[in-house]
């Protein structure tokens, strides 16, 4: 029987960071990183199966293509900072959400900071930011974003 030494790592140091259009528009989008999460797991964007039987299917099976990515909700709970300048943006963000002028933005998810084999970046926007709280305990907020395209490219560059 074959043997492998343990090739698995721990979720430690993944990333958040939501990319933002400078006000005047045009140039790169400037980046700020969003701290306090506990766990980070990648959106789950899995496109439904698309029927496409046929009188002449083979075998009698039926067939079935991938169809269009969804629009996925993503929801996480992180600790609320008031002061970071993450929680800052996202509250501004949620605003503009709130009053109908949703803005575009990136996020990038990032579960290798060390290098960028492990970085995807969407389109979306947030849909909710609510700090939530109860005596004696650490502040925490649901974050709620609305993810669209995956971009096909990184739309950051790393310096190393």
């Amino acid at each position: 029987m074959a043997e492998k030494d343990f090739a698995g790592d721990i979720a430690y140091n993944w990333e958040l960071w939501v990319g933002r259009e400078p006000v005047a528009g045009g140039g790169n989008h400037v980046f700020v990183q969003i701290f306090g999460f506990e766990n980070l797991p990648f959106p789950d964007q899995v496109p439904e199966d698309q029927d496409v039987t046929h009188m002449q299917s083979p075998g009698r099976t039926q067939e079935a293509t991938p169809g269009l990515l969804p629009a996925v909700d993503f929801s996480q709970e992180k600790q609320f900072w008031a002061e970071d300048d993450g929680d800052i943006l996202l509250g501004q963000l949620e605003d503009l959400t709130a009053a109908g002028e949703k803005e575009y933005v990136l996020f990038e998810f990032n579960l290798n900071p060390a290098g960028t084999s492990r970085r995807r970046t969407y389109r979306g926007y947030v849909k909710n930011y609510t700090p939530t709280g109860s005596v004696g305990q650490k502040v925490m907020a649901n974050l709620s974003i609305k993810l669209l395209d995956r971009q096909a490219a990184n739309a950051r560059v790393i310096a190393s």
